[in-house]
């Protein structure tokens, strides 16, 4: 008994001896004055670190108050610390075990303040540098609970030499683990809550040994302003100098930075949610409201993806989407806009670039529009924009075509300098009408040259519509010479060049049943048909018919402007013109002459002079009354005969030609059951006339009345006639008869023109004639 409690005693005298022994060399080793020389010689090598205290509890740890360093080493030069509280959590049976571990690392409300920034690069490579020399294991058994940074400031100062700017962060939390174990793999996660900036969270993987950093960054609910955008150097002046972005983000960041074997390689990815952000794009001159979409930015480009926003010019909102890819470094770009019911007038073109100046000056569009619009920059600054424009009732205003165009509805295509629209269809004001037109065209600005083609299919020719045209002068002679009214279709193609003598144009006129009024005495013509084409040469009718007197005028015309002096050609048939109503429009009293005109005439000319004006035909009038025809009435007075009531002359033909003012009756005969007159002569455009004329009268008409002057018998054509001959001087109106001396023939002839002198067209003026009189 004794001896056991002898051994027992002796136990305990042995533990607390060992514990007395542990507890004496423990307390020297963590005293805290111990702890403190530790500490700053630990970092001398790097800088001037200065302790306040430093207190150890067995059980809480080591607890490090007003902790201050100051970077001397190369690496640590310029950079400034200050910690008011670290607390140092260790293991206590590995102290028990004489080992000192510790587990966790608290920092409480650092100051890191950084006045000349260390690169990345040079940042891992110093990580490396130290993590070799240390010849820190894999595998350790101190930091397993990692170390904890919370609330961290940061100060990174502005460094003009690097156009750094400055940084300043607060409200930071992290936590350093090391990966199941190992220091080749370092996670650092985290968060900061700044007063500015926002709200962040953020996972960083570090690999001493390579060296390599990952980062994986993400920020809800972030405020972008001018302000923000400062903040960082270059991508943030860009974004706000190209888009000035204002309004809430979400944002993710990818960063890789990758030094093994020194190859400074960084690959990022950044991206950006956007919520009803407002911005403006310096391609898109109008501001834009709720915009929502995605922009991706990595090493080389930024990516606009699937923006959707609402656009204000004026008092119209319109939605547009916008999509895009900007090269960083260098100047390759493209970007995409799509815009449905844009208000588009003078005042959004004069803000856009590149092709305000020809928009204006040349269409100076306005109303609403579907629009898309493709800009493209390659690598030697070569710009490609396109311009899609789906036109939903605009009004556009040609600097070549004077007359507004209203309700513009189809394509429009802008490529470069180059406009194409096709399908297009608007309404032309002029005068009291609107002409409804389908347009389609191709018009190079920047060359001068123009291919215009336009459809007008059913145009009422009025007063009003006449004198407004484009040419007004053209407008109101047609008006006042011809007074046309009726429907048209119109038709033309213009081809323009820089060069105004270069320039072409053809336009067809399609006459549906029009009006006419034309020369002097205002011969009305109706039902007019056919084809007009005005060119620069001049202009062609072709197929022109028309009703006029009861009867049907066909024909073709040209009239060459491109001369000089002016030349025209035609030919126009007539058959079944009322005798009585042509006289009655072209005469002062009313005619009694009877009978329907039929004939063609051929023509051509140049200038306006009567005397260019030649032409040959034939006139036939059928089925008349011309008793009254007054050359006919004072042939049978020279004659002293006087026709009979009953007798009437109902068929004429005349065979002339025109030339140098003077119409030539090559052959011209008038008849009746019982008499015939057949001449030649000439008769001036002032109505003077030189016509010889003979008379033949068949048997049966003398036994009606006594026989007056000269006559002879003799065969015509197998008849027997009684024949004389007249001469017809004066004018058409007030002409003079007498007769004219001939010698009798003894033989038959065919016709009574063959006892007519035999002469062509005589174009001696009767001046000439009297001054020749006179030398003789």
């Amino acid at each position: 008994m004794k001896k056991s409690i002898l051994i027992i005693l002796v136990a305990v005298c042995f533990v607390v001896a060992v514990g007395a022994f542990v507890y004496i060399y423990t307390r020297r080793a963590t005293s805290d004055e111990a702890i403190k020389n530790r500490l700053a010689g630990m970092l001398k090598d790097f800088g001037d670190a200065e302790i306040d205290s430093v207190h150890f509890d067995f059980l809480e740890g080591i607890t490090v108050e007003n902790f201050s360093f100051v970077g001397t080493s190369e690496d640590a030069r310029g950079k400034t610390i200050k910690i008011p509280r670290i607390i140092l959590k260790h293991d206590p049976q590995s102290l028990i075990k004489g080992r000192f571990v510790i587990n966790n690392v608290i920092i409480i409300a650092p100051e890191l303040t950084v006045e000349k920034p260390t690169d990345t690069w040079s940042l891992l490579d110093a990580i490396k540098v130290n993590f070799d020399t240390a010849e820190t294991p894999p595998y350790m058994d101190v930091l397993q609970q990692g170390i904890e940074i919370r609330d961290l400031k940061i100060h990174i100062k502005e460094n003009p030499q690097t156009s750094s700017q400055e940084i300043k962060l607060s409200g930071i939390d992290m936590t350093f683990l090391p990966y199941a174990g190992s220091f080749k793999d370092i996670i650092v996660k985290g968060s900061i809550d700044d007063d500015f900036l926002g709200n962040y969270s953020f996972e960083m993987k570090l690999f001493p040994n390579d060296p390599r950093l990952d980062i994986e960054a993400s920020a809800n609910n972030v405020m972008m302003n001018e302000e923000f955008c400062n903040r960082f150097p270059y991508i943030g002046k860009m974004l706000w100098e190209d888009y000035r972005p204002v309004g809430r983000v979400n944002a993710t960041c990818n960063i890789c930075f990758d030094n093994r074997n020194q190859q400074k390689k960084m690959d990022y990815v950044i991206n950006v949610n956007l919520n009803g952000l407002q911005a403006m794009h310096k391609y898109l001159p109008v501001p834009i409201y709720d915009l929502n979409g995605e922009i991706a930015l990595n090493s080389k480009k930024i990516y606009l993806k699937s923006l959707a926003a609402y656009i204000k010019n004026g008092e119209s909102t319109s939605h547009a989407e916008l999509n895009g890819v900007f090269d960083l470094y260098g100047s390759e770009k493209t970007f995409i806009a799509k815009v449905t019911n844009l208000f588009l007038n003078q005042e959004l073109l004069k803000k856009a670039t590149d092709i305000d100046e020809q928009m204006c000056s040349k269409i100076q569009p306005s109303g609403l529009v579907d629009l898309t619009f493709q800009y493209n920059e390659g690598e030697n600054q070569k710009q490609d924009y396109y311009l899609r424009v789906n036109s939903k009732g605009m009004e556009i205003r040609l600097a070549d075509f004077p007359l507004p165009i209203s309700s513009v509805t189809g394509e429009f295509n802008l490529v470069n300098n180059m406009m194409v629209f096709k399908n297009a269809s608007g309404f032309i004001e002029c005068g009291d009408q609107l002409v409804f037109t389908e347009m389609n065209g191709v018009y190079d600005m920047k060359r001068g040259r123009k291919i215009f083609h336009f459809l007008a299919p059913n145009v009422s020719i009025t007063e009003s519509f006449l004198k407004n045209l484009p040419n007004t002068a053209v407008g109101e002679k047609i008006w006042t010479h011809l007074q046309p009214a009726g429907k048209v279709g119109i038709s033309g193609t213009f081809q323009g060049f820089l060069e105004q003598k270069d320039f072409n144009y053809t336009v067809d006129v399609e006459l549906k049943g029009c009006e006419l009024l034309t020369g002097i005495h205002k011969i009305p013509f109706w039902g007019v048909e056919g084809r007009l084409e005005f060119t620069k040469e001049g202009l062609l009718g072709k197929r022109i018919s028309a009703r006029c007197c009861g009867g049907q005028v066909e024909g073709n015309l040209v009239f060459k402007t491109d001369t000089n002096t002016n030349q025209y050609e035609g030919v126009m048939n007539f058959s079944r013109i009322a005798l009585e109503d042509l006289a009655n429009k072209i005469g002062e009293k009313k005619n009694t002459l009877s009978g329907l005109l039929h004939g063609n005439v051929a023509f051509h000319g140049s200038g306006t002079d009567p005397k260019g004006f030649s032409a040959e035909g034939k006139v036939n009038v059928n089925e008349g009354y011309l008793s009254e025809v007054p050359i006919i009435l004072n042939i049978f007075n020279v004659l002293n005969l006087s026709l009979p009531k009953k007798e009437s002359f109902h068929s004429a033909k005349i065979k002339f030609g025109v030339k140098e003012g003077v119409i030539h009756v090559s052959e011209g005969m008038v008849s009746s059951d019982t008499v015939e007159l057949d001449g030649r002569g000439n008769i001036d455009f002032d109505g003077k006339i030189r016509f010889t004329v003979a008379a033949g009268f068949n048997k049966g008409f003398f036994s009606q009345l006594p026989i007056v002057g000269k006559f002879f018998d003799l065969v015509v054509g197998g008849v027997r006639k009684q024949l004389t001959m007249v001469e017809i001087k004066g004018t058409l109106l007030n002409p003079t008869t007498h007769l004219a001396p001939f010698k009798p023939l003894t033989q038959s002839i065919e016709s009574m023109f063959d006892i007519l002198p035999k002469h062509g067209l005589n174009t001696t003026s009767d001046s000439e004639k009297e001054a020749k009189e006179k030398e003789l």
